[in-house]
């Protein structure tokens, strides 16, 4: 018996020194925002109306996350205001009778990030995320292109969570 409580001790002071933490771990710059607002996205690039497509992806995936709090901008602790840079769309394979013709495309969506603290105005985080998917030509290629938009957006809204919300 006094074996396995020396035991239980030791293992005890061995975990405890492992930098073990329970609860969330935030940025250091984002440690005392609890409440945060989200507008909509600005968009630099000529796809229209792609800007309520990523901010509501970035919504969705920040609310199921539930670091912070969203709210109003005037009720806001920080800001979190997003621009997508660019939208870029590349062949990834060409059919093999034609090589010339695209099969399968790649779709990279790029944005800038920055998390600014509503009362003093300073910029708490910047940054940037992207987001990827692909589509396939087919008989509908705005269709697809489309709905890879929205993969891209949920992908995109996946980093620029983990990027605000992680401290690591």
């Amino acid at each position: 018996m006094k074996s396995f409580f020396v035991l239980l001790l030791a293992c005890v002071f061995l975990v405890s020194g492992c930098g073990y933490k329970l609860g969330e771990v935030r940025p250091t710059a984002m440690r005392s925002v609890r409440t945060l607002s989200v507008p909509n996205f600005k968009n630099d690039t000529f796809e229209s109306r792609v800007e309520v497509l990523f901010a509501d992806a970035a919504v969705k995936r920040l609310q199921q996350d539930a670091t912070y709090r969203l709210v109003n901008s005037n009720e806001a602790d920080a800001i979190l205001s997003c621009t997508i840079t660019s939208i870029e769309s590349a062949s990834l394979r060409s059919l093999v009778s034609d090589v010339l013709a695209t099969r399968e495309f790649g779709l990279i969506v790029n944005a800038k990030y920055e998390v600014v603290d509503q009362s003093s105005g300073a910029i708490l985080m910047q940054g940037s995320a992207s987001g990827k998917s692909s589509f396939f030509s087919g008989n509908d290629l705005q269709t697809s292109k489309q709905q890879a938009l929205s993969n891209a957006a949920l992908d995109l809204a996946d980093k620029l969570t983990a990027q605000v919300t992680e401290g690591w």
